[in-house]
């Protein structure tokens, strides 16, 4: 194959948005001959998407179904086609496969469906909300599409709530109610300090007023990923389940049954905050802790009653973070082994946020184990979870609409939502480990070409290489020849990353 760039240019293909588009030999063709003449040097091809439906032969694993009312083809394999194509041209294929996520909530299918012992446990409340007439039992909080029950948004869900007919919507600041509306389609703020409570017609509010006082109780519940109401497209297994071996034999089948050139792990985490609750992972941490027996879930941590406040931490709530990130990274380092034990020059790479002061959140520590961040949530020994040390490159989502610091300082936004300001941070808390890729989501950039130009040269200047998310904005929006502009500049690092 000829020398590609030594700046690592990396177009993601998600499997979900691009399965049509990728459905025939001429379509993969097609996308490649475009990726060649706009200098992108390497394919991450989504073949395991998050509903665990997969895009290639696979022993193991169902083949993608009905996506959108159309099936993708039985027959089709699209992984080996773009190996075929791809190399012809010169571009490397790396095989990306969602790890934890094994279920499509929207369609209701996927391998966790069939096993629903795989699923991590969610540790979940069920609220009421008295008034001084009334009591509202809300069972859906902070929920990303309409719900026929009774939902709570918070900022979680955004600055502002669009209303629909047919519901009520009280909204709630502090203690107090300050506003009952019933009008639809206009646009209601969230309170910061609050949040805005969205009954069903079923769900009588006739006696609620402004300026009653307003008291929350909640009590604990716990549910499976399938059952859960938090926001979660993706069903996600158990990281120290009886999926472990499943995820290992899909990366050692497609390492050993195809000529990529590298594999990255997406979705390699829990989904949230709240898994995994499962009597496995209560006795792992209780055995890892050293401590049996305890008030559980009350020594990790409390759910706040009032749903915009944060939960209370327990005594043991930086070691329950720990302990997470420590099983993400223990199954990394045996993922990375799986790989190299069937085909030592495959690289192995990973995508992760590139917000690391909350990825707590989903049990993951990207970071090099030498970085100290210091952060409060963090134990002493917290930076041993670190994985960056195990991988070839980390792709890190640098997923905002402003480009630079400068441009932020302009707008008066805060500097740390920039693209500039979220790559250095990656290439902080990851140093010499292994490579930093910049990630650009271009949905932020619809509408706004320049914005697109200026955010690609952020990240070609503070880190080793760029991976852009996605093909199917780059087709849709007719960004191929911008793309080929700005990475046909001289890559700045000496060497090739991707070999």
């Amino acid at each position: 194959m000829d020398n590609p760039p030594s700046q690592a240019r990396i177009l993601w293909c998600d499997a979900e948005a691009n399965c049509h588009r990728l459905a025939s030999r001429s379509g993969v063709a097609d996308v490649v001959r475009k990726a060649k003449r706009a200098n992108i040097n390497t394919l991450a091809v989504d073949v395991k998407p998050l509903g665990g439906e997969v895009l290639y032969t696979s022993r193991y694993a169902p083949r993608l179904g009905i996506v959108d009312g159309r099936n993708y083809p039985e027959s089709f394999d699209l992984l080996a086609t773009t190996i075929e194509e791809g190399h012809s041209q010169g571009i490397r294929i790396h095989a990306a496969i969602n790890m934890f996520s094994e279920g499509h909530r929207e369609w209701a299918r996927g391998p966790a469906y069939e096993h629903p012992e795989w699923q991590v446990t969610m540790y979940e409340t069920i609220r009421t909300i008295e008034f001084p007439s009334t009591s509202i039992t809300v069972e859906v909080a902070d929920p990303w599409e309409s719900s026929d029950v009774p939902a709570v948004y918070t900022r979680k869900s955004g600055k502002v709530l669009q209303t629909e007919p047919g519901r009520r919507y009280i909204t709630i600041q502090g203690s107090c109610v300050t506003c009952v509306a019933g009008e639809s389609g206009v646009e209601i703020s969230v309170p910061q300090d609050g949040s805005i409570l969205s009954l069903p017609a079923s769900v009588s509010a006739a006696e609620v007023s402004p300026g009653d006082t307003v008291k929350w109780h909640s009590e604990p519940i716990f549910r499976s990923a399938e059952q859960s109401k938090m926001p979660s497209w993706g069903i996600f297994v158990n990281p120290i389940g009886p999926a472990r071996n499943y995820e290992l034999r899909i990366i050692e089948e497609i390492v050993s049954e195809y000529d990529i050139d590298g594999i990255v792990f997406d979705r390699m985490r829990y989904p949230n905050l709240y898994a995994d609750f499962s009597d496995a992972g209560r006795e792992s941490f209780e055995k890892w802790l050293g401590r049996g027996l305890l008030r559980w879930p009350e020594d990790v941590f409390v759910i706040n009653d009032v749903p915009w406040l944060p939960p209370v931490p327990g005594r043991y709530y930086k070691e329950w973070l720990e302990w997470r990130a420590l099983q993400i990274r223990n199954f990394a380092e045996e993922a990375v082994q799986v790989v190299h034990a069937a085909k030592s020059d495959v690289k192995v790479g990973v995508y992760v946020g590139s917000w690391y002061e909350s990825y707590y959140d989903v049990g993951v520590n990207w970071g090099s184990r030498d970085f100290h961040a210091g952060y409060p949530w963090m134990t002493p020994g917290y930076n041993r979870t670190g994985f960056a040390e195990l991988f070839d490159y980390v792709c890190t989502g640098c997923y905002y609409p402003i480009p630079t610091r400068e441009e932020a300082r302009a707008l008066g936004r805060p500097e740390g939502a920039t693209v500039e300001a979220a790559c250095r941070l990656s290439c902080e808390a990851i140093g010499n480990a292994t490579h930093v890729y910049g990630s650009l989501y271009l949905r932020d950039y619809g509408g706004n070409p320049e914005g697109f130009r200026r955010a690609i040269e952020a990240v070609l200047e503070h880190t080793d290489g760029i991976m852009l998310f996605d093909l199917v904005h780059v087709d849709d929006c007719g960004w191929w020849p911008t793309v080929g502009e700005k990475l046909a500049i001289e890559a700045v690092a000496p060497h090739d990353l991707l070999r």
